[in-house]
């Protein structure tokens, strides 16, 4: 049986390949997608497959070329958690854009219920945590 590491893994692969559907797939019909609030045209948060469908094509839309590269996955129980780079090149404009993020997901009967994206892995951990804590009156991890 595949770890939730490498659940997280599939899915920056789905991200790597384009292949939306692929990604989709890894997620629970009732994710929550949480953004880091970088990138100014995404919502901070999109709950579902059609909204998870809908953050995929907008984060994806500005960029001629776009990569995850994984530099750290940590996994602790139901709790993934990476330090990732984001590599793209602007469609309109060129510019070249190399920058760390952070991102965790919460990982329920194999899928990923919860997704937080966040400026580092540390930041990420804690705001799963947090939406956790708030959601079920304790701590995850």
């Amino acid at each position: 049986m595949p770890s939730n590491a490498d659940l997280l893994r599939t899915a920056f692969d789905a991200w790597n390949r384009g292949d939306c559907d692929a990604w989709i797939e890894l997620l629970d019909p009732e994710i929550e997608i949480s953004t880091s609030g970088v990138f100014p045209d995404l919502a901070a948060e999109y709950r579902g497959h059609h909204l998870a469908a809908k953050f995929w094509r907008q984060l994806r839309e500005p960029w001629e070329v776009f990569g995850i590269v994984v530099e750290d996955i940590e996994e602790d129980g139901d709790v993934v958690v990476a330090s990732v780079r984001f590599q793209g090149t602007g469609a309109d404009s060129g510019v070249e854009v190399d920058m760390p993020f952070g991102n965790a997901i919460l990982v329920r009967d194999g899928l990923a219920t919860h997704l937080v994206n966040r400026r580092t892995a540390e930041e990420a951990r804690e705001a799963l945590r947090t939406r956790q804590g708030d959601a079920t009156g304790s701590s995850v991890g």
